[in-house]
């Protein structure tokens, strides 16, 4: 695998931004079990956040492959594992919300693995023909 050192790279990187923003917003999580509003946009918040950091180096990291790669998918178990982890060593206050919050992460992990891809292959494309055009300008 020629990208093997860029791929560590990422991937180191990406497990630490998720294992960072876990650890920060951990006094947050309380904010989970409120069966308000505010519990929702707390859980969707934390949703949307996993799935960007995915969906982001996902995109970044495929661009200049060729072709499909799992890479996104290998990133989105990267990013889903340090928040599983930590709710379940650590008494994070969710009480019944525990669950809830664990189905949340792992389906933003997976939709920011998705999305992650096509935006991936979308972003080969248009790589390769401003390579291209880069190429014959030269010539």
């Amino acid at each position: 695998m020629d990208n093997l050192p860029r791929f560590l790279f990422y991937a180191s990187g990406v497990f630490i931004i998720s294992a960072a923003f876990t650890l920060f917003s951990s006094e947050f999580l309380v904010k989970i079990s409120d069966p308000t509003f505010v519990g929702t946009l707390f859980l969707l918040g934390f949703g949307l956040v996993y799935m960007n950091i995915i969906s982001v180096s996902g995109r970044r990291f495929m661009r200049r492959l060729q072709g499909p790669n799992p890479i996104p998918y290998i990133f989105g178990l990267l990013v889903a594992a340090p928040p599983l982890i930590w709710v379940q060593i650590y008494d994070t206050g969710l009480g019944q919300s525990n669950l809830t919050f664990q189905f949340t992460v792992i389906l933003a992990c997976a939709l920011g693995s998705y999305l992650g891809h096509r935006t991936g292959l979308k972003a080969q494309v248009k790589f390769q023909q401003n390579m291209e055009e880069y190429l014959n300008q030269d010539q």
